[in-house]
């Protein structure tokens, strides 16, 4: 085998691990080894060692650099966005991503660094991180980022206006906000929902029987409840649009068990379906504010304006008084002065939807 066609193989192998994420160790799997051979008995496969010491960083410091050069030649001008969070296993991380649009017109987002951030969340750390990070790609902040774009916290807030770089809050983070803050007034009854999808999803024997109830019923592919996350207002809305959708497997299902859960009543099941629907139109807004391959600041003033006229449409309808509640709480939510009545005063929003050929 020729060095070319062997590198050129090196590098398809290569993409088992940096597009597929299998572990480097594959390659010591024998059934692998025998793929391999009866494909071309030639091709001597790498060490895992070899892979993981010598070929992924030879790759990593090729793409760095093919980027460094997409940067230097085709971003003008850019957006940054940044967000700090802590994982499940407590370790704290903060993200940087460049998004620029290229001489083809198409937005190209860069993550610049992910980092496990130890250090205190103050403004001047998570200023000093992100300059650093500025500066190892050579980006100068003054000529080549016009916003940054964060979530509402004091600490980033505090962190780009030492950098004097001019920020906008993340319109996805205070819709979440808004909502959580709303769900507070029906708490109990999500809980209780909770507990309910908690039961099913630890209990073998319970999810079992709901898979029967469902199969004996016509269903060819049965269907699991969903767990919301506390951080994400929009799981919420999954697990009870899945848990409503379920109902008569539920019902049919939690008579059959042992000590069961407490199940809902009738007016509990009533004000969920009633609050899917309330909510649907959120869960439209944030998938359609939440994505990455097309703008989306044009489109918060009309979504922002928008959410309002349907929340005050549905406040006429016959919901029952807690889903009114919750309703009224949403739109107070929205007219707040410290959230949407700073994007709707933003210059920058106002410039970008009069610029969209769509408004």
């Amino acid at each position: 085998m020729t060095y070319d066609v062997q590198k050129k193989i090196d590098e398809g192998l290569l993409k088992l691990f940096t597009k597929d994420f299998q572990p480097f160790k594959v390659v010591e799997d024998e059934g692998f080894k025998n793929v391999v051979k009866l494909l071309n008995p030639a091709y001597k496969i790498p060490y895992r060692h070899t892979i993981s010491k010598v070929h992924i960083p030879v790759l990593y410091q090729k793409n760095l650099n093919e980027t460094k050069e997409l940067l230097t030649n085709e971003s003008l001008s850019s957006c940054l966005t940044t967000d700090c969070w802590t994982s499940r296993n407590n370790i704290a991380f903060i993200s940087i991503k460049y998004n620029f649009i290229d001489t083809q017109f198409v937005l190209r987002p860069v993550l610049l660094g992910c980092y496990e951030f130890s250090e205190s969340h103050s403004g001047r750390n998570l200023c000093n991180t992100i300059q650093e990070t500025l500066d190892k790609w050579n980006i100068d902040k003054k000529k080549r980022i016009i916003l940054a774009v964060s979530d509402n916290a004091n600490n980033i807030k505090s962190a780009l206006n030492s950098l004097k770089v001019k920020s906008l809050g993340c319109f996805a983070h205070t819709l979440n906000l808004i909502v959580q803050d709303a769900f507070k007034l029906q708490l109990c009854l999500i809980d209780k929902i909770k507990c309910i999808v908690t039961h099913f999803r630890k209990s073998s024997r319970a999810n079992h029987k709901l898979n029967m109830y469902q199969t004996s019923n016509g269903s060819k592919a049965p269907k699991k409840l969903m767990q919301d996350i506390s951080t994400r207002w929009n799981s919420t809305y999954y697990m009870l649009d899945r848990f409503v959708e379920l109902e008569d497997a539920i019902r049919g299902t939690l008579g059959l068990l042992d000590n069961p859960p407490q199940t809902l009543s009738a007016d509990e099941w009533k004000i969920t379906k009633e609050l899917i629907q309330m909510l649907r139109p959120f869960e439209e807004a944030t998938k359609a504010v939440s994505g990455s391959k097309y703008m989306t600041a044009s489109i918060i003033l009309v979504i922002s304006q928008g959410l309002k006229n349907v929340c005050e449409q549905m406040a006429r309808k016959n919901f029952t008084v807690e889903v009114i509640n919750v309703l009224q709480q949403l739109l107070s939510g929205m007219n707040h002065r410290d959230r949407w009545g700073v994007i709707e005063n933003s210059k920058t929003l106002v410039r970008c939807t009069f610029l969209d050929p769509r408004f």
